[in-house]
């Protein structure tokens, strides 16, 4: 019996690895050039640096991530942080520093609130906060990609519950180390070479037949047709619009864009925060993130600004950065990337579109925008492998 695996992002990863430890078969099929999906770094030829595709935050309560980190040697690729949040907003020039601790009162109150925050969003249910415009909202924003008029209490409160509201071990922010890459993949892909998975890269799947009982019968590839035999197991593991073209019948899933920005610096801001990290209200940018000599500037939720010209978007972000930092004169380089179905779009209508993981006989799902009751993240993507496998095993009977 053999294991398919059609995508080498987070989620194909985490299941090939649950799949291949239980000793069965596992041929992973990536369409690109290399492995991570999303999650990768890569040497920017603009800058001269190593970067990111997007910058992912992880919290000590992201017991996916810590697994599947654990898994295959890779936890001192991440950095930790005090359990911190270092704020500053734009418009008053006043600073604070966010911690369980001091927000214990309003993380209490939050509990109270969203404890049947089901259909409603999360400023529905936190806006009468005094610390919403200060914490939650930009917390909200940058976890949901999502506006917070708009985004699910419900999978807000999932997050909380693993993270905010279990105090400050759970709230502890890692950063990667050295690029994404680094520390979520290559250790990974060492690992299922040891293991002796197979990854196919440049190996897109164009088609996928399915008999009369909704079975997966053949996987049509550029090079070959791979007829699967009765036993043989499928898992589609591709972006929700890769999966639509192979899978007629998903329901339409509403994408929501995150915009970054990479400037490389002539030199380090003379004042920037421990953690590498700070969080700004009142502008255009939400996080500036200090790396290597690159100061990178996340905005979530940014369908307005992804619509605009990479010219003026790098303006408007280096100018919150500057006024922020107190930078003089122009970056030395610059990189915006917009990543445009970054993550679902996660209102409350959407989550209820969100597919479970079961396909057919023979198929699952797995990839963040599966019904994982979490939001589009590293632990989401990490814990829908997870269970992908979990079912694979279920039927194999192992």
């Amino acid at each position: 019996m053999t294991v398919h695996i059609v995508g080498a992002g987070l989620a194909g990863l985490s299941c090939a690895l649950d799949a291949r430890d239980a000793g069965l078969d596992v041929v992973i099929h990536e369409s690109a050039g290399h492995a991570g999906g999303r999650c990768r770094s890569w040497i920017e030829p603009s800058l001269g640096r190593l970067i990111d595709n997007g910058t992912h935050m992880v919290v000590g309560g992201n017991q996916a991530v810590f697994r599947y980190l654990r898994r295959i040697g890779g936890t001192d690729g991440l950095v930790a942080g005090p359990a911190a949040f270092p704020m500053l907003d734009l418009d008053s020039g006043r600073e604070w520093t966010a911690t369980p601790a001091r927000l214990l009162p309003s993380i209490l109150a939050s509990a109270w609130r969203m404890r049947r925050a089901c259909g409603s969003s999360i400023s529905a249910c936190l806006g009468r906060s005094s610390n919403f415009r200060r914490f939650w909202d930009p917390l909200g924003v940058a976890v949901m990609n999502t506006p917070s008029d708009v985004a699910a209490a419900g999978v807000f409160r999932r997050v909380l519950a693993r993270t905010l509201w279990r105090g400050q071990a759970a709230s502890q922010p890692f950063l990667a180390r050295n690029g994404l890459s680094e520390t979520f993949v290559q250790p990974a892909l060492a690992a299922l070479a040891a293991a002796g998975a197979q990854l196919r890269l440049h190996h897109p799947l164009r088609r996928l037949v399915r008999d009369a009982g909704g079975a997966a019968a053949e996987l049509v590839f550029d090079d070959r047709t791979i007829r699967l035999a009765a036993k043989d197991q499928v898992v589609i593991a591709v972006p929700w619009a890769v999966a639509a073209s192979l899978l007629p019948g998903l329901p339409e899933l509403p994408a929501s864009p995150i915009v970054n920005a990479h400037f490389r610096l002539a030199a380090d801001p003379a004042r920037y925060p421990s953690g590498g990290f700070l969080g700004l209200l009142g502008g255009t940018a939400q996080w500036l993130f200090l790396r290597d000599g690159i100061l990178s500037v996340t905005v979530s939720a940014a369908a307005a600004l992804a619509e605009r010209p990479a010219d003026e978007v790098a303006a408007r972000l280096w100018a919150d950065a500057v006024k922020a930092l107190g930078l003089q004169g122009d970056p030395l380089a610059t990189r915006v990337i917009k990543e445009k179905r970054a993550t679902l779009f996660h209102s409350a209508e959407v989550e209820a579109l969100r597919p479970a993981p079961e396909v057919g006989p023979n198929m699952v799902l797995a990839g963040d925008w599966t019904a994982t009751g979490l939001p589009c993240t590293l632990e989401g993507a990490l814990q829908s492998g997870r269970r992908a496998a979990e079912r694979l095993l279920a039927r194999t009977n192992l």
